[in-house]
């Protein structure tokens, strides 16, 4: 864009604002700023602070008018998101449906150049092979692994090989093309889309005339090289850093990962054997397994020792005398070349039980046959960074997916092989039963060097009822895989035939404009899947941002610091009337007077967050109580948080919270609402006021109970001096946990006769009790702690507040 049209643009804006046209000039003046901000980078610096002027001028009029929201429609842009993301590692990786390469008349020589060797073998040479290849069939134990660190990429044309010979499939053949000229394409699936990796015939060799990459040994056949190669193309070279072949098998096959970390404490070793020895029996899964770079050397099987950080490709899979038993190829070459033709003493093949799989590999890494699923679904999206203060930050796409059933017996399948479930009978049976719904997040690929950006995936479902231990409510925790997968069950189809999921895809790194695909397979064949175009921006958006510090990170509710966190006072307003209810309503299934309220926190991935509302009058919460609950984001997540609620109009007090006490830094807390609403920061207890702490103990003397015991005079006593008039609070805290302790903190006046302000009932709350903030004349007053029952020895402190300096607080002898 010129330097006229954007200031035409700028122009246009102006004349709308003059006209009050507030809609259109506020949408203008954006436009004007992007285009500023583009010739800034281009063409002359000096355009920025014309950008700098459209925006505060929008900025201006979004905080003083009522505007419409601006609708984009991010399902139309589709298509241009796979064209942007063709450039991988600085080649251009064309789409599939994209015009052919050119022929050529002679030997086709790559215009991109050989793929890097790095470090790997620089010696080496390229040269185009002897074409003359063995008409006998490959089997697995044929692929050798040479010195490129591939092992994953060897795995997964290993069980492809076995899923050939066992199934009568063309798994990896198929998508490998070659013209007379020395050309070869390979079809893949990478960032969104198949893609087509166009290489020549040349391969690398060592200086003794042996392949540096994959080999075939004696049967000389080279397509897996050249599948090899043009992997390590779009990987940026064969000295890539590595993979895992659940995801290799995704580019080369287009078959779905699933990584399940054997490690893990949710790990469920009776349902994964189901699931795998179901589902490899039928072609429906290929697997491997690998191991972690800490994996104990001692497991060995004949005389082999486990690699560390290494993927062994898994040929088959039997249970034989109650026992079940896992075979294992490993494709590295042995010291000495071996030449075991698949038989079973190949010290390269082992027999390894199930329970030592589970209890010796890391993660098993299982690939599955997407025609098992009765309805898909994708999305191709971007995360874009608002500002360059957010780049620490995750940037989140939100995402609503309907499912329905179909109930037509003509697309009925038999999706067995995924599910958790063992039964056929249940599988294909949801009428009163749970629907599996697998969502695929990836993250597209621009630079396979950049090892620090994350991806995770938040899926709850719609409308859930708040306690209902039946609602879908699940979370990832972040990582720098380019791939996550969340198997969900939903609910609705026990009492309805349709339901909806809320997605949240989420992203943390230093990269703007990253993009992203959204895959949905329903395994039912009778429930169909689809993407809800009609969600509308939200009307009214107030953004804050903020700190989780020492003074303010009280970690979760079973802390006693959780009073600390960072609160806000939210008033939902009424959308018929100006009238405020006192305590909203309880009920969850009336939604006539309700409006729909979004609140999303975020922060770096390594903050675990929840955000909670609470019915209130706008107060700060000493204690949560599950009863006053309205709406929770569920456990905590690393970098994300969010609550999708129907809300009354009234006060609540919104909570954030990181896990524990001692995760700080920034957030920021979105709350979004087709309605109005206020929000504004409740200040912590004693803000403003003077500060005075003191620590105490309850010992063999002083723990003496409360008035029931009738020796309460010798419970610790503090003497509080005031100069004059002021406001006046404090708060008692035991400082270890004591379950079942409940204490008391009282204000007498120097004679001790009467109690002039006491925190109320014996409490045991986590927070301690306080003395609410009230106003005290100058004078000589006694603060009391005590503990319901006599004998607790505890340690405790009060913390005093005081409008005015100078007060003291001491210990009487």
């Amino acid at each position: 864009m010129s330097i006229a049209e954007a200031e035409s643009i700028y122009t246009r804006a102006s004349r709308f604002e003059l006209e009050s046209d507030w809609n259109n000039a506020f949408k203008l003046y954006l436009q004007a700023a992007d285009a500023f901000l583009h010739i800034s980078r281009t063409a002359d610096p000096k355009y920025r602070n014309n950008a700098a002027k459209a925006v505060d001028r929008a900025e201006k009029i979004k905080q003083h008018k009522n505007l419409n929201p601006l609708s984009i429609d991010h399902f139309s842009h589709q298509l241009s998101i796979l064209k942007k993301s063709s450039i991988i590692n600085d080649n251009h990786i064309p789409l599939v449906t994209s015009s052919p390469s050119v022929s050529y008349t002679g030997p086709f020589n790559d215009p991109d150049g050989q793929p890097s060797l790095g470090s790997v073998s620089p010696s080496s040479t390229w040269k185009r092979p002897n074409c003359a290849s063995s008409s006998l069939s490959l089997l697995p134990s044929d692929i050798i692994q040479n010195i490129v660190n591939d092992c994953s990429v060897c795995a997964s044309i290993a069980v492809c090989i076995q899923h050939n010979l066992r199934f009568k499939s063309n798994l990896l053949l198929s998508s490998l093309s070659s013209s007379n000229d020395g050309r070869y394409e390979l079809k893949v699936l990478v960032n969104g889309d198949f893609r087509r990796i166009v290489i020549d015939d040349r391969l690398p060799f060592d200086s003794n005339n042996k392949l540096v990459g994959i080999s075939t040994g004696a049967k000389n056949q080279l397509w897996p090289s050249f599948v090899e190669k043009a992997y390590m193309k779009l990987m940026g070279g064969y000295d890539f850093l590595g993979s895992n072949s659940a995801i290799d098998l995704h580019v080369l096959t287009g078959w779905i990962p699933e990584y399940i970390d054997l490690q893990s404490a949710s790990f469920e070793r009776e349902r994964t054997w189901s699931r795998i020895i179901t589902g490899f029996s039928r072609g429906d899964c290929m697997m491997t397994v690998g191991t972690n770079d800490k994996t104990a050397l001692h497991y060995n099987i004949h005389n082999v020792k486990l690699l560390p950080s290494h993927d062994y490709a898994v040929t088959d899979i039997k249970e034989m005398n109650d026992e079940r038993w896992v075979t294992l190829l490993d494709s590295r070459i042995c010291d000495s070349e071996c030449e075991c033709g698949g038989s079973g003493s190949c010290p390269r093949v082992l027999d390894i039980r199930w329970e030592d799989i589970c209890a010796t590999f890391e993660g098993l890494y299982i690939s599955w046959n997407p025609s098992l699923f009765g309805s898909s679904i994708t999305f191709h999206g971007s995360w874009q960074l608002e500002n360059a203060e957010d780049l620490p930050r995750a940037a989140t796409h939100h995402l609503r997916l309907n499912y329905q059933k179909t109930n037509d017996p003509a697309h009925q399948k038999d999706p067995s092989g995924p599910n958790t479930n063992t039964t056929e009978t249940d599988n294909n049976n949801t009428n009163g039963k749970e629907a599996e719904i697998w969502i695929l997040l990836t993250r597209h690929l621009r630079d396979t060097r950049h090892t620090n950006e994350y991806i995770a995936l938040n899926v709850q479902e719609d409308d859930m009822v708040l306690g209902d231990p039946e609602h879908v409510a699940l979370k990832s925790n972040y990582t720098n895989s380019t791939h996550l997968l969340s198997r969900i069950k939903t609910s609705q189809f026990q009492t309805h035939t349709s339901g909806s999921l809320s997605l949240l895809a989420c992203y943390d790194g230093q990269f703007d404009q990253v993009r992203f695909t959204v895959t949905a397979f329903a395994c039912s064949s009778d429930v169909a899947v689809s993407w809800d175009t009609r969600v509308p921006p939200a009307r009214y958006m107030q953004k804050i941002e903020g700190v989780l510090s020492h003074k303010t990170a009280g970690g979760n509710c079973t802390h006693p610091t959780y009073m600390v966190n960072p609160q806000y006072h939210l008033r939902v307003h009424n959308t018929t009337s100006t009238s405020i209810d006192k305590r909203p309503s309880t009920s969850t299934s009336d939604k006539r007077n309700k409006t729909p309220v979004i609140l999303t926190a975020q922060s770096t991935r390594d903050i675990s967050l929840n955000v909670t509302a609470v019915w209130s009058q706008g107060e700060r919460i000493s204690e949560l109580s599950q009863k006053e609950v309205v709406a929770h984001s569920g456990p905590y997540t690393y970098g994300h948080a969010r609550i999708t609620a129907h809300l009354a109009p009234g006060d609540y007090t919104v909570i954030l919270s990181a896990y524990e006490p001692d995760q700080t830094g920034k957030f920021t807390l979105k709350v979004e609402s087709p309605s109005r609403f206020e929000i504004k920061t409740i200040p912590q207890e004693g803000a403003g006021m003077y500060v005075k702490t003191v620590r105490g103990e309850w010992d063999s003397t002083t723990a003496v109970g409360g008035p029931s015991q009738n020796q309460y005079h010798r419970n610790p006593m503090y003497e509080v001096t005031i100069s004059c008039d002021s406001e006046f609070g404090a708060r008692l805290q035991l400082l270890t946990r004591a379950p079942g302790v409940s204490t008391n903190l009282s204000l007498f006046p120097s004679n001790l006769q009467r109690c002039i302000a006491s925190s109320g009932p014996y409490s045991d709350a986590l927070s301690g009790v306080d003395i609410p903030k009230r106003s005290i004349t100058p004078g000589k007053y006694y603060l009391v702690p005590s503990t319901y029952h006599a004998g607790v020895h505890a340690p405790f402190r009060i913390v005093v507040y005081s409008s005015v300096s100078g007060i003291e607080v001491v210990l009487r002898s």
